[in-house]
């Protein structure tokens, strides 16, 4: 059974990582399975910090003292619906002051993902009825439950608490931002737009997707998958980060090409700091050097990244360190792995100092200025880059020809041109196999993104030698800001 768990952050005390997420949704869906409940929940978790929660305790139980978690159900225990019609079901509220989980797990002498591990599971069980301070029967119950769940997702007191590796796919997780822009004095925001800048391949997309938590950029394994800037808005405290994602500089081969490195070339104007990201090498390529000599031009600080460090040895990375650090005035070199979020957090920090004091740009729960149609078609490019794997070249578009959003669903019809009769039996395949996968992958995409049903309807075209026709560029939305 599906549940969906809303997480809401409203402190800044403790920076919450995809660890602290991780644990919090696995002991809430093992709770909820341990009760047997045969239908979806509801639940919202926010994070905050003493002061909040002292407040909250002061308002609803009459307690002056800041306490680790407060759990509001939304029925009592005989109330609970045996078979709801919708299909999830609120139960209720947690607030979990992370200061006082931290003080707790310290004092406890364990890890904060079992101390967060257990404080969902025993809300979870208030919030089904239960209360230990009021029934001891309750309290054994709650107290073995506890236990018995946290044990089953390896959080047990003897272990160092990791997370366990379990199957997520029966829980729906969106996480809530609050509204800082109320809580941050406009004198105090600080802005810097960071372009980043790097031949195909190195993994633009995927870092900057790795700063913003969400998929905002396409990926695949093929070279020059982004065609368009893209923008990622992140912001952290008092700070607001704009990443203007190019596509990767290479020599242009066609008129779209020519575009793509006009859009790169477009990004860079204006730009308060610069990553340039590589992968180890032995020494720069001419595109790098081309890339390099730019930065230098632009007169603005420049991170240094080197990607898929986790995949090469050591000595392969001093060697590029070596071979790139002349380029530029690179005020720092940072060795990362984009995919598995390693080095990341020091990529934000070194490029934090190049922020300015200027009020921020967009509103604090921004991750991108893409229009929803736009991200649309970037899903849809994407799985045919993944499935077709070699066998189409880049030549394909994605055009939404409709976008009808309703209540509890979205129609969209997309057309897929691409250059060559042959491309299109390709693309189509055998009793229409290959589409239907890339819709099918398509369309789960997108019900994750937008949070709503979605019915999808592809249709595939031959645009002959669209790539290199200004007017079929300007058609298919490749078009130039005059």
């Amino acid at each position: 059974m599906k549940n969906r768990i809303y997480i809401t952050n409203d402190q800044c005390a403790v920076k919450i990582t995809d660890e602290h997420k991780k644990t919090l949704k696995k002991a809430v869906n093992a709770a909820l399975r341990h009760e047997k409940l045969d239908f979806g929940c509801e639940i919202s978790v926010t994070f905050t910090d003493n002061e909040k929660i002292h407040a909250l305790n002061n308002t609803y139980r009459s307690k002056d003292s800041a306490t680790d978690v407060l759990s509001f159900p939304l029925f009592e225990r005989d109330e609970l619906p045996e078979s709801p019609d919708a299909e999830y079901t609120a139960i209720g509220d947690i607030v979990i002051s992370m200061e006082k989980a931290y003080e707790q797990a310290e004092n406890f002498g364990h890890s904060i993902y079992r101390e967060m591990g257990f404080l969902a599971v025993h809300s979870i069980l208030h919030l089904l009825g239960y209360d230990h301070e009021t029934d001891a029967e309750d309290e054994r119950y709650m107290n073995d439950t506890c236990e018995e769940v946290l044990a089953k997702i390896g959080l047990t007191r003897d272990m160092d608490a990791s997370v366990c590796d379990g199957d997520d796919d029966d829980i729906h997780i969106i996480e809530e931002q609050p509204d800082r822009a109320e809580t941050v004095a406009r004198e105090d925001m600080r802005t810097g737009f960071i372009c980043i800048l790097g031949r195909p391949n190195v993994g633009k997309s995927t870092l900057m997707n790795a700063i913003l938590g969400e998929k905002v950029a396409i990926v695949s394994k093929k070279p020059q998958t982004t065609r368009n800037r893209i923008t990622g808005v992140y912001t952290r405290g008092n700070d607001q980060f704009v990443f203007i994602d190019t596509p990767g500089i290479h020599k242009p081969k066609n008129k779209l090409g020519e575009y793509m490195m006009k859009e790169a070339g477009d990004s860079a104007v204006g730009t308060d700091a610069v990553i340039f990201i590589v992968e180890p090498t032995e020494r720069p390529s001419k595109v790098e050097i081309d890339i390099a000599n730019r930065i230098n031009a632009m007169k603005v600080p420049c991170v240094l990244v080197i990607n898929k460090a986790d995949a090469f040895k050591k000595t392969s990375i001093l060697v590029t360190i070596d071979k790139f650090k002349d380029l530029c005035d690179f005020s720092s070199i940072i060795p990362i792995s984009a995919l598995e979020n390693d080095g990341v957090d020091i990529v934000i920090d070194e490029i934090t100092p190049f922020l300015k004091n200027e009020p921020w740009y967009f509103e604090a729960d921004t991750i991108t200025d893409q229009p929803i149609r736009q991200m649309a078609s970037e899903i849809i490019r994407e799985k045919l880059l993944r499935t077709m794997d070699d066998e189409i070249p880049h030549g394909v578009a994605v055009v939404i020809e409709q976008f009808e959003e309703k209540k509890n669903i979205i129609n969209i019809r997309a057309e897929l041109y691409c250059e060559k009769e042959a491309h299109k039996k390709i693309i189509i395949g055998k009793n229409g196999e290959n589409l239907k996968k890339v819709a099918t992958f398509a369309r789960e995409d997108m019900e994750k993104l937008f949070e709503k049903k979605v019915y999808l309807d592809v249709w595939t075209k031959v645009r002959e030698n669209w790539r290199d026709s200004t007017l079929n560029l300007n058609r298919l939305g490749f078009k130039e800001e005059k």
